[in-house]
């Protein structure tokens, strides 16, 4: 029999351990996308990660018989836990190799940290909020998918299912394409949009690059506002939207990334971003020496975006703002030559944003899923 053994990533090369596990896991599948090794390096170096501020984690790796089989994390959020009360801990950066053993024993090791910290929910993957990483890829195995999404096995599903989870929650990924597009795109919607626009005297701008700054601002200022009801949201900190805004700041596409106003006020915003997934894949994962000069020279040439956040202040919700944001942002990427266009992730939960996106010639392509276990022995049970 096979010997399983947990043992904590809390040194700089254990880490790095932790980080390179997935390489060997997915050498073969053309889909998977690996991660930019000097952004995770620091992301969950508890000296340096924004999350620990106000968070607490421990990572941990599996080894079967001496080789690494598989990692997760478990964390807390004293920022989550404050906003919501709901008494919950995280497992993220699940990866595994198909062994329900080895699997077992990874939750194992997580669900203890999570009730040692007095917690009686275990809910995932996070890697490691709500804006990170999230779910599993449970549909939409066939593609690679766009920037700061996900790719993994099928086999992930059943190994967190028969480890005791059920389903917590789903997210959906929509994709476009440019010739669906200007074949199908419903005149109604162009005539609605124009419509909203003459008759709430809205302007749109694209984002300015030259005062990046001012602008992410303005979308923080607009999305957590936007977004305090929505499901799971916990604000980010200002040091965790800094990381998110330098992580944006190359990728955003200013054409294609706007703001609604009224009378002067920024109201609403769409981001769009170059998906720069095959050039990370090219550089499988590696900044350095020459991946950023390859990065930021080939990006541009992309032919697909993704559509990352939209948001609209909730006193101009209801208005048909989101129709008004998808025409617009796909008229003018037709325009651009783009080839197509990904919008996620929309929770399954926001009707009002899955019923806008029925009129639009796009499909619903993947499906990422949330987990949830309610922890037998924890303090309130």
């Amino acid at each position: 029999m096979a010997k399983i053994e947990i043992r904590p990533a809390r040194k700089a090369r254990e880490r790095m351990a932790f980080i390179k596990m997935p390489w060997k896991l997915y050498r073969n599948d053309p889909h998977w996308v690996p991660p930019l090794i000097a952004d995770m390096k620091s992301f969950i170096d508890p000296g340096k990660g924004p999350f620990f501020e106000h968070g607490q984690a421990e990572l941990l790796l599996a080894f079967r018989d001496g080789k690494p089989a598989g990692r997760i994390s478990a964390h807390v959020s004293d920022r989550h836990q404050e906003l919501h009360g709901d008494n919950k801990g995280f497992f993220g950066f699940f990866e595994c190799e198909d062994d329900q053993a080895v699997a077992n024993a990874l939750f194992a090791a997580a669900e203890r940290f999570i009730r040692d910290k007095g917690r009686t929910a275990i809910e995932g993957p996070y890697s490691f909020g709500i804006y990170d990483e999230i779910g599993i890829l449970v549909e939409g195995f066939d593609s690679m998918p766009y920037v700061f999404n996900i790719h993994n096995p099928p086999y992930y599903q059943r190994l967190i299912e028969q480890a005791g989870y059920g389903k917590s929650i789903d997210w959906y990924a929509f994709r476009i394409s440019n010739a669906a597009a200007q074949q199908k795109w419903p005149e109604k919607l162009v005539k609605i949009k124009d419509r909203i626009m003459k008759r709430q005297s809205v302007t749109f701008r694209t984002m300015d690059k030259a005062h990046y700054e001012r602008e992410a601002r303005y979308v923080k200022e607009i999305f957590d506002a936007a977004w305090s009801q929505n499901w799971g949201h916990t604000a980010a900190t200002d040091r965790e939207f800094l990381r998110i805004a330098e992580a944006l700041k190359q990728l955003f596409i200013p054409e294609l990334s706007l703001f609604a106003e009224v009378d002067g006020r920024p109201v609403g915003f769409a981001v769009s971003l170059y998906d720069a997934n095959p050039l990370v894949r090219e550089i499988d994962g590696h900044l350095f020496p020459l991946g950023f000069v390859k990065l930021l020279t080939k990006m541009k040439k992309t032919d697909r975006f993704r559509l990352l956040f939209m948001g609209v202040l909730n006193e101009y919700r209801n208005r048909g703002y989101e129709v008004v944001f998808a025409t617009e942002v796909m008229q003018r990427g037709i325009k651009l030559g783009y080839r197509e266009c990904e919008m996620s992730n929309i929770v399954e939960t926001n009707d009002a944003m899955l019923r806008s996106l029925e009129h639009l010639p796009g499909e619903r392509y993947k499906t990422y899923r949330i987990f949830k276990k309610e922890l037998e022995g924890s303090p309130a049970n």
